[in-house]
Parts: structure tokens; C-alpha cells; sequence
């Protein structure tokens, strides 16, 4: 399975290469996207090419470009945990309007349950499943690629779990750890294996 990572500014943002086309996790700040779509095409990715987003959670950083790529026909997938928290990340940037953020609509998006996105991954040919990770954030999720390897956005890294001492964190942990996966990509830093 090939993977892509580019970082426009601060954000690592993944892209997943499916049976047609890529997958892609996160995005960064709204001013980003011009050095996103150069970083892409470096990369010989072709936007019509990413049939699907993943925000792994909706802070600023990581949902900023999510609606001018739906534009460009990237489909927003989110995890049913997630819808209600688009409008916070609109809110965000209509109090901080130094950005040219656009608005992302809830009403066009697929929305999944984990047990849907098992389905919805397969179809792309990508064995795995989405889940539910909070710790970070309420709306965290991660995205596993079974016996692979997860995509953790900003849920704190594994080998600073304890120093959090927070059960939900641990639980996240614990969840990722229950479909065997050893590699780790987090949306900020490098990634690392959970058992080296």
C-alpha cells in the first residue's frame, strides 16, 4: 500500500492509495491551499484522483481547506461522532476572519458509522475501519489500516500516553492496539513504530 505524506505548513496530510485513486487525511490552514495543490501535483497526484477526505478531527489546522476541496470533487467523509462538529471550525473562522476560509457544508458529505466504514474502505479496496479516538478532541477519530499501520491526527503519541494519565486517551490507545497495527502516522511530527 503506497502512501503520500505532504506537509504544507504544519499539518501532515496523508494520502492513501486506493484500487482507484487516493484517500486523503486531513488538510491544514485555508491559506494553504495553493501550496497544497503544487505539493500534490509534485507528488503526480491528481486532485480529480482523491475520490475521498478524512478530517481526523475539526480544528482549524486541519479542516481549513475541507470545502474548497469538496469543491474540486473530493468527497468529505466523516464518522457519525463528527457532524456536529463542523459548525465549531466554521465558527472559528468567522471570528478570526483574517483567513479565507470557506464555510463546509454538512448537508453533501458521507457519513459513516465504524462498522459502515469497514464497508466503505473495502469498496476502495483499503481493508481497515475508522473509528472513534478521543483525547485530543471529542471529534477525534483515527483511521486503521488492519494489521498496518493508523492515522492518529492529534490524539497524544503513544509513548507520551502515561504522562497524560487520562483514561480516555488510554482507551483510544487500546482501541487502535486491538487491530494490530504497529506503524503510526500522527498529523504533526514523524511517523513512528509503537514497538520499536
Amino acid at each position: 500500500m503506497k502512501i503520500v505524506s505532504i506537509t504544507p505548513r504544519l499539518t501532515n496530510c496523508y494520502f492513501v492509495q486506493a484500487n482507484q485513486g487516493w484517500l486523503m487525511l486531513d488538510t491544514d490552514w485555508p491559506d494553504t491551499l495553493p501550496q497544497l495543490l503544487r505539493m500534490v501535483k509534485a507528488e503526480n497526484i491528481q486532485i480529480s484522483e482523491i475520490s475521498n477526505l478524512i478530517v481526523t478531527h475539526f480544528h482549524p489546522d486541519h479542516a481549513g481547506t475541507a470545502q474548497n476541496l469538496k469543491e474540486l470533487g473530493v468527497k468529505l467523509t466523516l464518522l457519525e461522532n463528527q457532524v456536529g462538529f463542523i459548525n465549531e471550525v466554521n465558527q472559528f473562522f468567522h471570528k478570526n476572519t483574517n483567513y479565507d476560509f470557506m464555510d463546509i457544508e454538512a448537508g453533501d458529505n458521507l457519513i459513516v458509522t465504524s462498522t459502515e466504514s469497514r464497508r466503505f474502505l473495502k469498496k476502495m479496496g483499503i481493508e481497515g475501519e475508522i473509528i472513534p479516538t478521543p483525547g485530543h478532541s471529542n471529534d477525534s477519530i483515527s483511521l486503521i489500516i488492519d494489521g498496518e499501520c493508523a492515522f492518529t491526527g492529534d490524539l497524544p503519541a503513544f509513548p507520551l500516553m502515561k504522562a497524560y494519565n487520562d483514561p480516555i486517551i488510554e482507551d483510544s490507545w487500546k482501541s487502535i492496539q486491538s487491530h494490530a497495527v504497529d506503524q503510526i502516522y500522527p498529523a504533526h511530527g514523524i511517523p513512528y513504530s509503537l514497538y520499536a
